[in-house]
């Protein structure tokens, strides 16, 4: 954020903004509007700056004058400025807790660094955007995250990639989005793979594995493990290939034990909470099972058996609860 040396009040700030105004309604020799971008701009970033200071503390003027200020900037094509400006309006509507604004004008930043040929600086806008949002917008601040992520691959910056992803998974799970987590792991196994980064890239293939078995189902777990070729041959593959089995044996015990093991404390904290929850949610489905199968059993023996007793008892079996959505607001 650039630092302005500048002593003033807010009459001075009012007087600048009027200037702003002139310049822009400024005409050529012929009588023709011809706006004068440059000294707006400069007007107008004066302005915003005393009217921020603590003496004079006109926010609302402070945020329309660094708005003007960086449209100014823009239609001039000095695009760093015009993001530095759009960049402060939204710093300032980030303390005043207006956040969703705040997220807008980070994403307008965002933008013009990119104009600027500044892909870094861009993605760390998206990212000041989604964390605004977050609790605003919870949608919107996914896919800054996404965004961010796709920026600094663009532009090759590996190092910044793993905290976004984290970030963007941990917001999907603590919201309980876990389809929206799943595409979001499998959309990042490219990147993973063209990294090196083979751990990581297992790691999450395990968080996939576990979020499918907390929907209850086991089809597509292994469904998955078997798409992700040499993955069964990690330990990650082998603790998949056993929490699989566990829950198609309907052993909630085994589960426990799996979840127990040092390769799941390796795990995003997020993922490996839902793991956690993996045993209970082994029973659960073991009940429903159960509880089908008995439904279907008095029937048969009432068409072998040719008698119509028998079939009351086993008939609350399959009265077991369909919810299967987990508290999730514990996350994070």
């Amino acid at each position: 954020e650039p630092h302005h040396r500048m002593s003033g009040n807010a009459a001075e700030a009012k007087e600048l903004v009027k200037q702003g105004e002139k310049a822009l309604n400024k005409k050529n020799m012929f009588f023709k509007k011809s706006p004068d971008w440059e000294t707006a701009a400069d007007c107008y970033q004066k302005a915003a700056v005393i009217f921020r200071t603590p003496a004079v503390k006109m926010l609302p003027e402070a945020i329309a004058a660094f708005e003007k200020a960086a449209e100014a900037h823009g239609k001039n094509q000095a695009h760093f400025y015009a993001a530095a400006a759009m960049e402060n309006a939204g710093n300032i509507l980030r303390d005043m807790k207006a956040l969703a604004a705040a997220g807008q004008h980070y994403e307008k930043a965002s933008q013009y660094f990119l104009d600027a040929g500044k892909a870094d600086k861009a993605a760390e806008l998206l990212l000041k955007s989604a964390k605004a949002l977050a609790e605003e917008d919870v949608d919107a601040s996914i896919s800054q995250y996404k965004r961010a992520i796709t920026l600094y691959v663009e532009d090759e910056q590996a190092i910044f990639i793993g905290d976004t992803w984290r970030q963007c998974l941990a917001l999907m799970l603590k919201h309980d989005k876990k389809d929206q987590a799943v595409e979001f792991l499998n959309s990042m196994f490219p990147t993973f793979e063209a990294l090196d980064q083979g751990e990581y890239l297992r790691r999450c293939q395990l968080a996939v594995v576990i979020l499918l078995l907390a929907k209850g189902d086991c089809v597509a777990a292994a469904a998955a493990r078997d798409s992700y070729g040499d993955f069964m041959m990690s330990n990650e593959g082998e603790a998949a290939c056993d929490l699989i089995d566990a829950f198609e044996e309907g052993s909630d015990d085994k589960v426990k034990e799996i979840v127990a093991t040092q390769t799941f404390t390796l795990l995003e904290n997020q993922v490996a909470r839902l793991a956690s929850k993996l045993p209970a949610i082994c029973l659960e489905c073991a009940s429903d099972m159960t509880g089908a199968r008995s439904n279907t059993r008095p029937a048969a023996k009432k068409v072998e058996a040719g008698e119509g007793g028998g079939g009351g008892a086993a008939a609350g079996g399959g009265a077991a609860d369909d919810g299967d959505d987990d508290d999730m607001d514990d996350l994070m």
